[in-house]
């Protein structure tokens, strides 16, 4: 999904689509929020020197495609990408609309960004960013996103139609791919029904990505493992599926 404030509008989706290690730490866990482990410490990014990606083509073509992906699963068309600081729904408080939208949106000084969105079975989906910023600039955006997350363990919100949405951040064991990786899990609930959400946002030299995959249950610790580490692979250009 390019642009759109995944967040916000993760029931909506659900309604209209086919929904579906840690390098350095320097600050203590987060407080719990309820029901969910705890957010693990603040990972620090790792220096760099190689030279950032300025080409959104080309950081496109390194973000998975649906070869990537377990079956079933779809491409779905790019969106148009919302102005800045707008969001398809506001939440309390403002800031946390920014959880699950794409990196380059979140933080701004990217020099090239890129996602995606693949639509699978029963409410299940795959989303995935990723935004190449200035070298002296990956590790203030690194830290600021784990930063947002830890001032929104709980917040909520109303969808389209508006009918009212809570949403809950919880630790999570990072993937141990990459220069440095961090992970959450979001519980969103509205009307009856709670999506899951496992999401990992990894470090690869000045290119912060992020994976996210969001289903009715509890998503398996080795898919979002899997496909991060593939996401990996891919911006390393190493060759392969």
């Amino acid at each position: 999904m390019d642009g759109v404030s995944r967040g916000s509008a993760l029931l909506l989706a659900a309604a209209t689509t086919a929904l579906v290690a840690a390098c350095g730490s320097s600050k203590s866990a987060a407080p719990e929020s309820p029901g969910l482990p705890p957010l693990g410490p603040t990972v620090t990014a790792a220096p760099v020197t190689a030279d950032p990606i300025t080409n959104a083509d080309r950081l496109h073509d390194q973000l998975l495609t649906s070869t990537n992906l377990p079956p079933n699963f779809t491409m779905l068309p790019t969106r148009a990408q919302a102005p800045a600081g707008t969001h398809d729904s506001p939440t309390d408080p403002a800031e946390c609309a920014k959880v699950l939208t794409p990196l380059g949106a979140q933080q701004a000084g990217s020099l090239a960004k890129a996602s995606i969105q693949y639509a699978g079975p029963n409410f299940s989906s795959v989303d995935i960013d990723a935004a190449s910023f200035p070298n002296h600039a990956v590790a203030s955006a690194f830290s600021e996103v784990q930063a947002t997350l830890r001032r929104c363990l709980h917040y909520s919100g109303n969808d389209a139609t508006d009918i009212a949405v809570d949403y809950r951040i919880g630790g999570l064991t990072p993937p141990r791919v990459g220069d440095a990786a961090t992970a959450f899990q979001v519980q969103t609930t509205s009307d009856g029904l709670t999506l899951h959400s496992s999401v990992a946002i990894v470090q690869v030299g000045t290119t912060l990505a992020q994976v996210a995959v969001t289903a009715p249950e509890p998503v398996e610790d080795g898919v979002l493992s899997d496909l991060t580490a593939a996401q990996v692979r891919r911006l390393q250009g190493v060759p392969g599926p």
